[in-house]
């Protein structure tokens, strides 16, 4: 069977119809998941792009796979070439291994396109010229590209192009991402917005639009909607051309979006932090001849989407995996102990995040999250009195800290961090085609707009 691997940037669950958003909105995806198993609770390892689809890739957690630091002046972390992805698994069992991708985080500047014949971001990281690159935090820019991004429909285009050229020569496998709900300078058509509700004002009224965060709201939707509208594209070739139920579907996401949610609890409307705004993600997968209409409570991660892929497939896996495979879940099977999921948020060495005065309190420090689904604990490595422990079944928002060093969950957690030495990062090396801070300045990433969007009184996170 071939492989579609579909990752939608920076998306919540709670907004995907089948998850409880709002009806309609997600009518491709809700077909997939009623043909396949949806998962409740998906925790990535990151809130940060290529350190949590470096994870999808490979099934191992940010501490093996090497991708920890987003940006250093000193350092670039990337995916290591040791480790087995799996695209070069597939690869070695003669599948073609194509990617479409849509940002300069998922670039080959953080060596994600490892194990892709045909890799393709629609960024030119050789003539990176930034000179036209609209300002982080305007709106209204229709156009669908600028030098670090491009929008859904483009990065569509690019993948049905090559599955004209070579989808029915199978077996291959292919990884689609969109960066849409992302980064709202870019937006979709006025035609599609305005199915919405939403027609844009001209660019000096966007000039003058007092704040970020209700546009942010309201167009997150729509941007959802359109990423819907290109999978449902893709859908329809692998039908025309009787691919459909020869493929494996996954739809999953590398993290979510505080919005007003992180906002109004923990002082932050991006991601980047460890909260389960950030972590939880949708998964469905689509396997056919397989379960289908299953609904799985049971708390997995994203590094078992590589796993499960390979047993779908009945392809061995012999690199060695931290996820699991979770095909016994869809077909009903029960499991005695719970998936112990890993997160982590290397803050305090990453010099590209928003400094002290951005981050919420106590949040800026390096962050190493265990959760069993349903105690959480979020360590902070260089002031641990700040650490977090929190029992979801009671405090599902995350919002009444429990930590102190004996107690006794926060204990059993601890270890499971010490055991995997997670605080051992790689000792910092000069690399001259890491990435490039002007890019990701002008995705956002600098914190430049954060101060726009603060409440002006917000709960201490830290407490």
């Amino acid at each position: 069977m071939n492989v579609l691997l579909i990752t939608l940037d920076t998306t919540r669950p709670d907004h995907i119809s089948c998850y409880g958003g709002a009806p309609g909105l997600t009518p491709e995806i809700d077909a997939i998941a009623s043909e396949g198993a949806r998962f409740e609770r998906a925790i990535s390892t990151a809130g940060i792009t290529p350190m949590s689809h470096s994870s999808i890739l490979t099934g191992l957690n940010n501490y093996e796979h090497g991708m920890r630091v987003f940006f250093s002046e000193d350092v670039s972390h990337r995916l290591k070439e040791s480790v087995d992805t799996l695209p070069e698994l597939l690869a070695s069992r003669g599948y073609q291994t194509a990617a479409r991708v849509s940002s300069y985080p998922v670039s080959s500047a953080y060596n994600l396109d490892q194990g892709f014949t045909d890799f393709d971001s629609g960024v030119d990281l050789e003539a990176l010229d930034l000179t036209r690159q609209q300002r982080h935090g305007t709106v209204w820019d229709t156009g669908g590209r600028t030098a670090t991004q491009r929008r859904g429909d483009f990065t569509t285009d690019s993948a049905l192009e090559w599955l004209d050229a070579n989808g029915e020569e199978g077996p291959w496998c292919m990884w689609m991402h969109m960066f849409d709900v992302h980064d709202f300078s870019i937006v979709p058509p006025a035609e599609f917005a305005a199915d919405y509700g939403i027609e844009y004002p001209s660019a000096e009224a966007s000039r003058t639009m007092p704040g970020s965060l209700e546009w942010r709201e309201r167009i997150y939707d729509p941007e959802l909607a359109f990423m819907d509208r290109q999978i449902a594209r893709l859908r329809g070739w692998l039908k025309e051309h009787g691919q459909d139920q020869n493929t494996v579907i996954v739809i999953t996401a590398d993290h979510g979006q505080g919005m007003t949610e992180g906002l109004r609890n923990h002082g932050w409307m991006k991601h980047r932090l460890l909260y389960d705004w950030c972590v939880r993600v949708p998964l469905i997968i689509r396997v056919p001849g397989g379960p289908s209409r299953v609904v799985i409570d049971n708390q997995v991660r994203t590094i078992d989407v590589a796993p499960t892929v390979l047993e779908a497939l009945e392809v061995p896996v012999r690199a060695r995996m931290e996820g699991e495979s979770l095909m016994d879940l869809m077909r009903g099977e029960q499991e005695v102990e719970p998936r112990i999921a890993y997160a982590d948020a290397l803050n305090a060495y990453d010099s590209h995040a928003p400094g002290p005065k951005k981050l919420p309190p106590n949040q800026y420090d390096n962050l190493y999250m265990a959760c069993d689904g349903r105690w959480k604990l979020i360590w902070h490595e260089r002031s641990p009195q700040h650490s977090q422990l929190f029992d979801l079944l009671k405090d599902p928002s995350e919002l009444k800290n429990l930590y102190t060093a004996d107690h006794p969950e926060a204990a059993r957690l601890a270890a499971f961090l010490e055991e995997r030495d997670v605080t051992r990062v790689e000792p910092p090396s000069a690399s001259d085609d890491g990435p490039d801070a002007g890019a990701l300045n002008s995705l956002g990433y600098g914190g430049s707009d954060e101060d726009e969007d603060k409440p002006s009184e917000s709960r201490d996170s830290g407490r």
